[in-house]
C-alpha cells in the first residue's frame, strides 16, 4: 500500500537563474557603454519600480570576471546581476504562486540585455534550493535511510545525503544547517539556449514534486 503524502513543509528557498553570453560584452565596460545597458534595464525593470538607488556598478572589481552592475527589484526580492560573460537573476522565497510575476520580470531583463548588448545567450542554468521541515510523522533519516546502504556507511550516523546526476539535471539531498532534523534540497538543471522561462517553469516544478515525492512529500 503507497504511502499518503504529507504536505511538504518548505522554508527559506531561493532561486538562481544563470545564462551565459555567446561572447563576452567587453566592449560595454569601457568608454562609459555600460550607460546603455543601465539605461535599457532601468526601462525594463520600471514596471517593478526599480529607482535609481537600487542600480549598483562594482568599480573595484580584481578582475574582469567580478566586473558587474546589480539591479534590486525589492518588490519581489529578487536581483538581476549582469556580468562581461552573461547574467544572474535570483529571488528569494519563490512560491510557485509568484512563479507568473517572476517570469514576467525575468523575461523582461533579458529582453532589455538582449537588445542593448546586442549578444545572445548561449546556454542556460536554473537551481532551486530550500530547506525542509521534518514531518511528525516519519522523521526524514529515516526517509533518506531506503536510498543508501546505512550498514556500510554506519547506523549510528546522524543524518545521510543523496546526490543523483542526470545528463541534463542534478538533485540533491542532504541534512539542514538550519532546521533541526530537516533536509536541504537543491536542484540543478541546464536548459539549451532557445527553451522559454515559461517551459524552464514547467520543468523545475516537475523536478520539485518528483525530489518531494521520494520523501513522502507533496508540494499541494
Amino acid at each position: 500500500m503507497q504511502m499518503e503524502l504529507v504536505l511538504a513543509d518548505i522554508q527559506q528557498a531561493f532561486f538562481e537563474y544563470r545564462a551565459n553570453f555567446k561572447k563576452p560584452i567587453t566592449i560595454f565596460w569601457s568608454g562609459g557603454r555600460q550607460a546603455e545597458i543601465i539605461d535599457a534595464m532601468y526601462k525594463a525593470l520600471a514596471p517593478w519600480r526599480v529607482e535609481l538607488g537600487n542600480i549598483a556598478w562594482q568599480q573595484s572589481a580584481k578582475n574582469l570576471s567580478e566586473v558587474q552592475l546589480s539591479f534590486a527589484v525589492p518588490s519581489q526580492f529578487a536581483s538581476v546581476q549582469v556580468g562581461v560573460a552573461g547574467v544572474t537573476l535570483t529571488a528569494l522565497n519563490p512560491g510557485w504562486s509568484r512563479a507568473p510575476e517572476l517570469v514576467t520580470l525575468f523575461q523582461a531583463s533579458l529582453g532589455a540585455l538582449r537588445a542593448s548588448t546586442g549578444q545572445e545567450f548561449e546556454s542556460q542554468q536554473t537551481t532551486l534550493g530550500f530547506h525542509l521541515k521534518p514531518p511528525a510523522a516519519r522523521p526524514f533519516r529515516d526517509v533518506v535511510t531506503q536510498f543508501v546502504n546505512a550498514e556500510s556507511l554506519g547506523r549510528d550516523a546522524a543524518m545521510f545525503g543523496v546526490s543523483v546526476y542526470y545528463s541534463d539535471h542534478t538533485f540533491v539531498v542532504d541534512a539542514s544547517a538550519a532546521i533541526q532534523g530537516g533536509l536541504f534540497v537543491k536542484l540543478v538543471r541546464n536548459f539549451t539556449a532557445e527553451k522559454q522561462f515559461e517551459d524552464m517553469a514547467k520543468a523545475l516544478y516537475a523536478d520539485e514534486e518528483a525530489v518531494l515525492q521520494r520523501l513522502g512529500l507533496k508540494l499541494q
